[in-house]
């Protein structure tokens, strides 16, 4: 597996790199970080004062980004080889989405920053860009991760399940993990009138039909080589998600950013988004990789 693992200097960040000790030494490994530089353009300023400002903010800036990049490769597990170090002038976003085509990482790594839904409308955010643009999988680092025992995977339908065994094939933890399946029937309103004898007959299939598919589902991850358990919820899909990971306390959420391709793929699924923001642990999107030819 290759990675890539934004770095910033925040404590988000550093965990990001803690984290890396639940997975085995990757093919290949790249440490990313953003040079952000204000611009300086003012009637006000002149042009060779703004460039020697500019140029002595660049120096200091690139030095600082420079010892925190090998900061971070000395943290990195003793078993890893060499990481490569990209320092980039650029949005933080831009510089990784730019870093991803060129290195063709498996996953993205990053820390979410703690922003919220109205912080992010108004200011943007790294992490959720990340998450909607990649071309490949992402961890969102949310708090920090001592252990990886218990992973908990949400599935819509049959493209998130595949995608999820072709990422657990890969076996890319150090542990022995296991896997908590999951299906939520979210009981939807009909758009004809039903009784309520008749609702529980939809409800009582429904429910039968995804502990079916979860129970044939937990004999393939068993036999790549996971434990895995099912559970059939009820309600709202990301509420019922996040309680869940709560009472069995799973020590990450890996889910599907429901298969978008092309254009829709900077769509991240209504689901998917609410998980992402209201989880207190770390996240996996897994998807698709979808690299454009060299």
């Amino acid at each position: 597996m290759k990675m890539l693992v934004a770095i910033d200097g925040s404590t988000q960040s550093m965990r990001a790199i803690e984290a890396l000790a639940h997975f085995k030494p990757p093919e290949e490994l790249t440490l990313v970080h953003a040079l952000t530089l204000t611009e300086l353009d003012h009637p006000m300023i002149k042009s060779a004062v703004r460039d020697q400002v500019r140029d002595e903010i660049e120096k200091k800036l690139r030095q600082e980004g420079n010892a925190l990049l090998s900061k971070m490769a000395q943290e990195l597990p003793k078993d890893f080889g060499p990481a490569q170090q990209v320092h980039q002038i650029g949005s933080p976003a831009e510089v990784i989405l730019e870093t991803a085509q060129s290195a063709q990482p498996d996953m993205i790594m990053l820390g979410a920053r703690g922003i919220g839904r109205m912080k992010e409308l108004m200011l943007g955010s790294v992490s959720h860009r990340t998450v909607l643009q990649a071309p490949c999988s992402t961890f969102i680092m949310k708090g920090s991760l001592p252990l990886l025992q218990r992973i908990l995977l949400p599935l819509e339908g049959e493209e998130d399940a595949q995608l999820a065994l072709q990422f657990l094939a890969t076996h890319p933890f150090r542990e022995s993990v296991e896997i908590q399946l999951m299906k939520v029937w979210p009981q939807p309103q009909t758009p004809w009138p039903i009784t309520l004898e008749q609702s529980n007959v939809l409800e009582e299939h429904a429910l039968a039909y995804a502990q079916d598919e979860l129970d044939a589902l937990a004999k393939k991850v068993g036999t790549i080589g996971y434990p895995a358990t099912s559970y059939v919820g009820l309600g709202d899909p990301s509420y019922a998600i996040i309680e869940q990971q709560r009472a069995n306390q799973a020590d990450i959420i890996m889910m599907g950013s429901h298969g978008r391709r092309g254009l829709s793929r900077f769509l991240l699924g209504s689901v998917s988004h609410s998980v992402l923001h209201e989880a207190t642990c770390p996240v996996l999107i897994i998807r698709e990789i979808q690299y454009a030819p060299k």
